[in-house]
């Protein structure tokens, strides 16, 4: 089979997050000591792969910490009223260092007498400059393709440490459950290969029925909200046509009513108290189209389309497990269409819009 670029850095994902994991203290550490103990909000700015970056981490940081974490675009937080400046941090995420729109939420966190921290995979980068402390994003080599998989896992990672280290530093955590949550992440990280093997081989059972798909929908809940929204995103870089990603309930407000004989449809069905609502979904709309498609755990009756991803899912961490299928799914439709997802459709587009400097 050809591997592209971008599937070459999903296979390097373990590798990533198991060298994050045992160097956090020279990645993470520094930045801790000058963080306030009384911070008590906390905004993450960042637009696409960053924000949903952010959306997956909190439900960690928040059990961890006593912050209140705001997951927000850069854009979003230039109209937020913000009071009580000295219990506030703004970390700032672009992968790449140039996101102008979270570098100006940076900036206006400034003028508010906010600290900043830049997170970015560049270290000279803009968003580091400017930014009062740096917390890098340690992919080894320079992720090159534009749709981002290692770094998006590496983002949730960085986030997820940095709230960890703070609260170990801060005393706010036992060392018992300090060494649990590692111990949780390094058993969630080495189960990567067995659900890539899986993942690919559900990737090319299926790739034919979707490689002329003309749009697609994600479906999930809870946590797993993050994946949706990042697993469309994938898609839709890649693939390149519509692909909507949608929490559960959201979508049963409505949207079911276009569905039609033509549509695609994935569905994260993760352990979860809302699970066997998404299963009910699932049986109506597999009567109206064929093309039905779940990742999960083992369910009565398993459709030949269905991957059985993991019977053992950790309810914070299997975050890193439910986007390996759809970012392979990406990179694989990707070759079958003949396009190369390192490389962006229109080259100029950032340079044009001004939204990356």
């Amino acid at each position: 089979m050809t591997v592209n670029l971008m599937h070459q850095y999903i296979l390097e994902e373990k590798e990533v997050l198991l060298h994050l994991l045992e160097n956090r203290k020279k990645i993470v550490g520094p930045v801790i000591p000058s963080v306030n103990k009384e911070v008590r909000n906390v905004y993450i700015i960042g637009s696409g792969t960053s924000y949903h970056a952010a959306v997956a981490a909190k439900p960690l940081i928040e059990e961890v910490t006593n912050w209140e974490v705001q997951p927000t675009y850069p854009t979003h937080f230039m109209q937020e009223k913000i009071s009580d400046s000295k219990n506030n941090l703004v970390l700032g995420i672009s992968q790449g260092g140039s996101s102008l729109s979270t570098i100006n939420g940076i900036k206006r966190a400034q003028k508010m007498n906010i600290p900043t921290v830049g997170i970015s995979e560049y270290k000279d980068s803009n968003l580091a400059d400017i930014s009062d402390y740096y917390l890098p994003i340690e992919v080894g080599d320079q992720e090159k393709a534009g749709a981002k998989t290692k770094g998006y896992v590496a983002s949730i990672l960085t986030l997820m440490l940095f709230s960890l280290e703070f609260s170990e530093y801060n005393q706010l955590l036992s060392d018992e459950k300090y060494n649990n949550y590692l111990a949780r992440m390094k058993k969630t990280f080495e189960k990567l290969d067995e659900i890539v093997h899986a993942s690919e081989e559900w990737v090319y059972q299926i790739k034919d029925e979707l490689t002329n798909a003309r749009e697609i929908m994600v479906i999930g809940y809870g946590s797993h909200y993050a994946t949706v929204l990042e697993g469309a995103l994938k898609l839709l870089e890649t693939v390149r046509v519509p692909v909507i990603g949608y929490e559960m309930e959201e979508y049963m407000h409505g949207v079911y009513n276009c569905v039609s004989e033509d549509s695609n449809f994935i569905f994260l069905a993760s352990q979860h108290e809302n699970r066997e609502r998404l299963l009910a979904l699932e049986e109506f709309l597999s009567k109206v189209t064929n093309h039905c498609y779940l990742i999960g755990s083992e369910k009565t009756n398993a459709s030949p389309k269905d991957l059985i991803i993991s019977r053992d899912e950790d309810s914070i961490f299997s975050v890193f497990e439910y986007i390996i299928p759809l970012q392979l799914l990406s990179a694989v439709l990707a070759n079958e269409k003949g396009i190369d997802p390192a490389v962006s459709k229109f080259q100029n587009f950032h340079q044009l819009m001004k939204s990356k400097s």
